[in-house]
This record gives C-alpha cells, structure tokens and sequence, in this order.
C-alpha cells in the first residue's frame, strides 16, 4: 500500500477505538491549532505535533496525524525529523 493510496485512512477507522494499539511512526513537525473558545474575544493558539508514515506491523495505517502536544510527549525530548519513534496511542474519536 502507498501514502498515496484514497483507503489508507479507511484502514485506520477500521481500527476503532475499544483498543489500543502499537504504532509506529516518523516524527514530522510541531505547529499551532486555534481554539475556539465560545463568549470570549480571543481565541487560544493550542500546539500540536504531526506524525507522518503511520504503521502497524510496518503496515501503513495513515499517512500522517496530527495530535495534541501534550506534556507526554514533551518528556520524550526533542524530536528530530525523519527519527522513527515508537509509542502506544489511544484512538478515540
């Protein structure tokens, strides 16, 4: 299966979210998401972190996801692009 693949991401839904699984995946880039916050003038810039080449069992999953920069993974260290890293990952919805 290639990145490029319109069922790649079909595979990762067919996953659910009841388990947990082992992923691996290569560390792509850090960014900002904007929250919106309802009542309130100003909008908070929330980071993130993008994982590319998702795998399982070196099965491509996705060809990337962008999660929440959270204090797990800020103890990891400093993540340099394209070093593989493995860690378990809930998939919630």
């Amino acid at each position: 299966m290639t990145i490029h693949d319109s069922n790649v991401r079909e595979k990762l839904l067919q996953l659910g979210s009841q388990k947990r699984y082992n992923f691996t995946a290569e560390y792509a880039r850090c960014g900002y998401k904007v929250t919106y916050r309802r009542g309130l003038d100003r909008d908070k810039l929330a980071p993130t972190i993008m994982f590319k080449n998702v795998k399982i069992n070196n099965n491509l999953v996705t060809d990337h996801l962008w999660f929440n920069y959270t204090k797990g993974f800020a103890e990891l260290g400093k993540l340099i692009v394209l070093v593989l890293m493995q860690e378990l990952l809930a998939m919630r919805n």
